[in-house]
């Protein structure tokens, strides 16, 4: 019995010896364990919360999203606008003119074009903008050029929405061209054709032109409707791109890379190479360098529709326009239901009493909430300068589209 006795206490002894010599490690493994499982648990609650905005988790490649007809994925439209842009209501608008696409189901893409390492380049009047475009939800992108290019980018970066960053849009996303100065008003206008990969609206405006020793039929850039891969492809399949690299540098090499960002460099190697002296040239209102970027972007989307016999693009027209030429009387009514879209007035609706006759037009569109915010935007804007200078009498034809 004793013997018995001392046997279990001498055990009993081991193994206390032997829990408090390993009692560290158990409590680090006991950590290790529970962190562990807290921070699985913090990765399928965050990752809901995600998914639940639109989100996708780029580290984590093995979740993947079904992949949905073009039709049914997110919408962006993308404008542009130079900051050195000597119209006012070309920035002035971007917040209102993001707002429309929002209101017919699409995200904004406001592009700011211009040389922001000059010295107060962003006005108050420019920040005013930016900061209203946060307010609503819309998208910034800065890129950077020279001064002297800032207006062509403007209108050639669109040819380039492809390669916008994946944080803004992915490419299985849908990316509309647009102008900050040109808004949608029907919504049954800018939807999708089902069982198409895309459409062009106001298809048959343009006429053709001949380039290559070919002819190609003018698209124009307000609006091309297509998936972001769709838009990248265009430009990395092109006849274009293999001449380009037929001598190619590293540096060259990476700038027409399919992972290369959206720059400045980038579009100019392309528009150098296509249009010769005449990207360089000062552009104005009409004449050849003012269609660069419709040219780029027809003969682009034309070459990739014969590449691809099976890739089907609807072409549209479209219902009346409200458009500026008409003049401020045009806007004072108070039902806008027969127009499908509206080309902007300029530096016009800067003036206080314009701008009484434009709210109307915003008050058919929009709800209370948002009718008050662009009149405060307004008030605010015409602080820095309440008086603008008067309107030009004579206008530069507009570009087709």
């Amino acid at each position: 019995m004793k013997t018995t006795f001392i046997c279990l206490c001498v055990v009993l002894c081991c193994v206390s010896y032997l829990l408090y010599s390993r009692t560290t490690l158990n409590w680090v493994f006991l950590h290790t364990f529970v962190s562990n499982g807290l921070i699985s648990v913090s990765y399928s609650t965050n990752a809901s919360l995600v998914n639940s905005t639109n989100f996708s988790i780029a580290e984590h490649p093995q979740v993947k999203k079904p992949l949905l007809p073009p039709s049914e994925n997110r919408r962006f439209a993308v404008f542009a606008c130079s900051i050195h842009a000597v119209i006012n209501a070309y920035t002035f608008y971007t917040p209102i003119t993001a707002a429309s696409w929002q209101r017919v189901g699409y995200d904004a893409i406001v592009m700011f074009v211009g040389d922001f390492k000059k010295p107060n380049v962003l006005t108050a009047r420019l920040n005013l903008s930016r900061n209203y475009l946060k307010r609503i939800g819309a998208h910034i992108f800065d890129l950077q050029c020279d001064e002297s290019h800032s207006i062509k980018i403007s209108q050639l970066a669109r040819v380039f929405s492809g390669f916008l960053p994946d944080s803004i849009v992915q490419d299985e996303d849908n990316i509309l061209t647009g102008d900050s100065d040109l808004m949608p008003l029907k919504a049954s206008e800018y939807k999708p054709s089902p069982g198409k990969d895309g459409f062009v609206f106001n298809a048959f405006c343009c006429g053709s032109f001949q380039r290559r020793n070919r002819n190609y039929k003018m698209y124009p850039m307000g609006h091309i409707f297509l998936q972001k891969k769709t838009w990248r492809a265009m430009v990395i399949e092109s006849k274009q791109r293999a001449e380009l690299l037929v001598n190619a540098d590293k540096h060259t090499q990476e700038l027409l890379s399919e992972n290369a960002p959206l720059s400045f460099e980038t579009i100019s190697l392309y528009g150098r190479h296509e249009f010769q002296k005449v990207y360089d040239q000062r552009m104005d209102k009409g004449d050849a360098a003012w269609y660069m970027d419709q040219i780029l972007c027809s003969m682009l989307l034309i070459d990739y529709q014969e590449r691809h016999r099976n890739f089907s693009i609807s072409e549209r027209s479209r219902i009346d326009r409200l458009d500026r030429a008409f003049g401020i009387g045009a806007w004072d009514q108070n039902n806008f239901d027969r127009y499908g879209d509206a080309h902007l007035i300029h530096d016009e609706v800067l003036s206080e009493h314009n701008w009484k006759i434009f709210k109307k037009f915003l008050t058919a569109l929009f709800n209370q909430t948002m009718v008050t915010l662009f009149d405060d935007y307004f008030k605010q804007y015409i602080i820095h300068d309440p008086f603008p200078r008067p309107p030009q009498i004579k206008q530069s034809p507009p570009k087709p589209g």
